[in-house]
């Protein structure tokens, strides 16, 4: 279960943590009932430039859609279909990371596309300057946390998520890379639903 520790905004660390700009995993849902059979599947490498297509899913649009992750050797790191609805985002708002977004571009309902992100394409390179160490008082008293917990970090404005790896008398570490900074994902995505952008005509005077 993840821990939600609150900064105390009377302490030293709080400009520092605050900051620091993360990228969250906002489109891993988890995961549903039945993976989706007898479905053609084209496999691609994602894009980086912005695709333009005659139909199909296209910025602006909201599309519903099943995916499976899995990591280079074949780990299964999340699967939509064991989270019980489809993921949903808006193509090109920055909803998810940007191989992902770029991937479902010009997909159609009941498509299936099984494609690789490189680590520039996902959640970045593993970078060890997001590991900081702040006095053990940012912890509040009664948290039950350990090395190893993935906890949830508040600012005062902004949620957002880090792990513990290491804490002493004095200080606790928090390693604020997403879990799949620096790691090869792949992805195999059916398209469920796309609702098109609609564009409110001015009302003639």
């Amino acid at each position: 279960m993840v821990n939600r520790l609150t900064i105390n905004s009377r302490s030293a660390c709080f400009c520092i943590i605050g900051s620091i700009l993360l990228i969250a995993a906002a489109f891993l849902c988890g995961c549903t009932g039945t993976e989706p059979q007898g479905q053609e599947t084209t496999v691609v490498t994602a894009e980086k430039e912005t695709v333009t297509c005659v139909d199909g899913a296209q910025d602006g649009d909201v599309i519903e859609v099943d995916y499976i992750g899995t990591l280079d050797d074949g780990t299964e790191f999340d699967n939509s279909f064991k989270n019980g609805q489809p993921f949903s985002l808006i193509l090109g708002s920055g909803g998810a990371i940007s191989g992902f977004d770029s991937a479902l571009h010009c997909m159609k309902v009941g498509e299936t596309k099984k494609f690789t992100l490189s680590p520039e394409e996902a959640y970045g390179e593993y970078d060890p300057a997001q590991i900081v160490s702040m006095p053990i008082e940012f912890i509040p008293a009664g948290e039950n946390v350990t090395i190893g917990n993935r906890v949830t970090l508040f600012d005062g404005g902004n949620l957002f998520q880090a792990t513990i790896t290491d804490m002493n008398a004095t200080n606790v570490s928090f390693d604020l890379n997403s879990p799949l900074a620096g790691k090869t994902l792949t992805f195999e995505v059916t398209v469920r639903n796309i609702t098109p952008m609609t564009i409110e005509e001015p009302e003639n005077s």
